[in-house]
């Protein structure tokens, strides 16, 4: 192969393998970071007083309504089955706030 085709081969490589990379993420890792943000922004408005335990599911509620709304790509993240909902601890901030955002229709 002269250098010519080993470039062309590169550049196609790259190009396909951003793609995939890029569906890939989308599908997988995208959602453990909509939640794991969610979470950590839950924790962190009960820690500082902002909201308490019992605000924390309405919090998801309201989020679920207006993300289902506009952002219906971004609210599909969240999504989460029916059995883990079922056996969402009442002590985890992040386990009621999925609750709430997922009560929503």
């Amino acid at each position: 192969m002269n250098k010519m085709h080993v470039t062309l081969a590169v550049i196609v490589s790259l190009i396909i393998g951003g793609l995939i990379g890029s569906f890939g993420y989308s599908k997988t890792a995208a959602k453990y970071d909509a939640i794991s943000t969610a979470c950590v922004i839950a924790n962190e408005a009960v820690d500082k007083e902002l909201l308490t335990v019992e605000q924390v599911r309405e919090l998801g509620a309201l989020a679920g309504t207006k993300m289902k709304k506009d952002m219906s790509s971004v609210a599909s993240r969240f999504a989460v089955s029916p059995d883990i909902l079922k056996d969402a601890s009442k002590e985890s901030n992040c386990s009621q706030f999925l609750v709430g955002f997922n009560s929503v229709k």
